[in-house]
């Protein structure tokens, strides 16, 4: 018969094996979703109602802001577009542009109201899509790293029409400038239209390059094609 003192040793030995034997793994990593869920602060503080978003559905999500970007011309795209101008108009020869009597169609607010400037009915049934910039002629192009801002167009009727509206990178003298030289170099005869603007013929075809002045900003300018 095993004494009590065996039995009470024997024990001890077994309890002290457990204790030596590998503590069991670690457990897997926490999901960072999960973390952040336990240790958010629990929304019953009165201070942490609004972020409940009990009302979603219905709460207004304020004004949203359909602005466009501001224009940012970096030194060096400012650069790269008076290169490619240059190319662009190389070989043309300077045309003096004729005396022009004002131009009271230049003042619509929407490019396709300005439009007009071409002719009566090059501003009505025109489609506004910014896809009809790419569609201007390719001797008449918007000036190189130009920010487009509108474009309208019609393909039918007695006035088909391209334009675009857009900031350019450079001065409004230098787009001016290109302009002329471009005109010059695709056929065009030219005369002022409106403050710094100009209106151009060959034969059927027509050609306005409108300025539409922002204070404290760049000039937009309008590049508009008939014919």
């Amino acid at each position: 018969m095993v004494a009590r003192p065996v039995l009470i040793l024997l024990a001890a030995m077994v309890v002290a094996a457990c204790a030596r034997r590998e503590p069991p793994p670690p457990p897997a990593q926490i999901d960072p979703a999960v973390a952040q869920a336990l240790i958010a602060p629990i929304l019953t503080d009165p201070d942490l109602v609004s972020l409940s978003d009990r009302f979603a559905v219905t709460a207004d999500p304020g004004a949203l802001d359909a602005s466009l970007p501001p224009d940012d011309f970096a030194p060096q795209v400012i650069a790269a577009a008076r290169t490619e101008a240059a190319g662009l108009i190389a070989g043309s020869t300077r045309i003096a542009v004729a005396a022009g009597d004002g131009c009271a169609r230049c003042d619509g607010a929407l490019l396709a109201q300005r439009a007009a400037v071409l002719g009566a009915s090059c501003s009505t049934g025109v489609e506004e899509d910014l896809a009809w910039a790419l569609r201007l002629p390719d001797d008449l192009p918007i000036y190189p790293k130009a920010h487009l801002r509108e474009a309208v167009g019609r393909a039918d009727g007695s006035c088909p029409l391209r334009g675009a509206s857009f900031t350019a990178p450079v001065p409004a003298s230098e787009v001016l400038a290109f302009y002329r030289a471009i005109a010059a170099k695709a056929g065009f005869s030219l005369r002022q239209a409106g403050p710094g603007g100009m209106v151009g013929k060959r034969g059927p075809a027509r050609i306005a390059v409108l300025v539409r002045p922002q204070p404290g900003e760049l000039a937009h300018f309008d590049l508009l094609v008939a014919g």
